[in-house]
């Protein structure tokens, strides 16, 4: 697919064009600057034509700060990777050194290059161009935020892109997600074999839950991960709260979440909650203990570690754990063919027949509890849904089929027909007895 690259230095309105051409609020956005620091794509579409956008971070002509050298080798990675590079401008601050400067350094890549002034919204502001006239290029004028000039602009670009008939194939959506500095970013590395993320001992390096696609022995993978959750005290700043909304969106839409936790900590309070949302969007589940290689085997054991991690994560007893070391890909590509598991786990259905043989079994061990002095009777169950598998079951007294009796009959069903890393629901629906 075609991909276009936009550019530029700090704030100049990159990301809320890149929101503009996907036509969502995919990147963060606010008036601080290198807000923007992985480079983030979103699928976008102009008249017949689909492509791939890139956002970067805002180059910097002449960084001071490790983080600021980092962005910039994500924005000339953007620009390697892009098919037309989009040059965006800022009409309020006028041309600067470091616009010339990009100007240049854009040229030697021999790409096609467009060139736009943003923050352009009124009469006044057009004589604002006459500045970058100066520069001796085409200019588009527009404004990001009102859409003024966008059309051109659009229609520009896509008559130098080729048709791509609509993607067929489906992606598996994986999420990676836990609290900053576990090694999700690391972790997405890793998975792609290349330097997809801006890895870095700093918490939080990663704002905006960032897509990546993958292919492993010809399975196609999109690959998120998402912005590092903080406690509620950290996240007073809005950038910060949007991406958390981000975060829990990503988790909603993916097929299989990754909670990333550090085997060196433990499993603390924040991770507790993180794992709380994917256990109540009931995505498919898989827990890393990343750092697995700092470990003291001796001291530890693998089951040791497993059994307090399910100790505190008692809710999700079904998800497999993995222990893994991102930085040196230990049991990393394990990790393809276990969320291959979990989707199709996810998708089985188990039939009726099957079911009540299997329900038989399970009252013969244990009937529900009396209610109100009565029987409670469960007449049949049934599957009525896949990912996640939902279960309905009939009986004469919906109230007295209690959350305790849920959870016996669903530990007994896991026993008998697994669904690992897969949340199950039962709906229990009321039925006159038959006499």
């Amino acid at each position: 697919m075609p991909v276009i690259a936009i550019v530029g230095r700090p704030n100049v309105g990159k990301s809320t064009l890149f929101n503009r051409m996907v036509k969502e609020r995919r990147a963060v956005i606010e008036d601080i600057p290198g807000i923007t620091r992985d480079r983030l794509y979103g699928k976008a579409q102009w008249d017949d034509k689909t492509f791939l956008v890139i956002d970067t971070g805002g180059f910097q002509q002449e960084p001071n700060e490790d983080i600021a050298k980092q962005v910039n080798k994500q924005v000339i990675a953007a620009v390697e990777e892009a098919d037309i590079i989009l040059l965006l401008m800022d009409s309020e601050s006028g041309v600067l050194p470091s616009d010339a400067g990009l100007i240049e350094k854009l040229r030697k890549y021999g790409k096609r290059v467009f060139f736009a002034v943003n923050k352009i919204d009124g009469p006044r502001k057009e004589k604002t161009l006459y500045d970058f006239y100066s520069l001796g290029i085409d200019l588009f004028p527009l404004s990001a935020l009102s859409g003024n000039g966008y059309e051109e602009l659009m229609d520009s670009m896509a008559a130098l892109l080729p048709e791509v008939p609509a993607e067929m194939s489906e992606y598996t959506r994986i999420a990676i997600v836990g609290r900053p500095n576990v090694g999700k970013s690391t972790l997405v590395n890793s998975l792609l074999g290349k330097e997809r993320m801006i890895v870095s001992p700093v918490p939080g390096t990663t704002r905006d839950a960032v897509d990546s696609v993958c292919s492993y022995y010809g399975k196609k993978y999109t690959i998120v991960d998402t912005a590092g959750i903080r406690r509620k005290g950290r996240m007073s700043k809005t950038a910060e709260r949007y991406s958390f909304m981000r975060t829990v969106k990503n988790i909603e839409d993916c097929d299989v979440a990754l909670i990333v936790l550090d085997a060196t900590e433990g499993v603390v309070e924040l991770d507790q909650k993180i794992a709380g949302l994917v256990f109540h969007a009931k995505r498919g589940t898989i827990i890393l203990l990343n750092k697995w290689d700092l470990v003291d085997k001796d001291t530890v054991s693998i089951k040791a570690i497993e059994g307090q991690v399910y100790q505190k994560l008692w809710f999700m007893r079904y998800a497999p754990i993995l222990t893994i070391s991102a930085l040196s890909k230990q049991r990393v590509t394990k990790l393809f063919r276990l969320v291959d598991d979990i989707i199709e786990e996810g998708a089985k259905r188990i039939g009726t027949h099957e079911l009540n043989e299997f329900l038989g079994n399970v009252l013969a061990m244990q009937e529900p509890p009396l209610y109100k002095g009565r029987r409670v009777k469960i007449y049949y169950i049934t599957q009525i849904r896949t990912a996640p598998p939902g279960f309905a079951i009939f009986t004469n007294y919906k109230e007295g089929i209690k959350e305790q009796y849920i959870k016996f009959l669903e530990g007994r069903l896991r026993e008998r027909f697994s669904f690992k890393g897969v949340h199950v629901e039962f709906y229990v629906r009321q039925k006159k007895s038959r006499g």
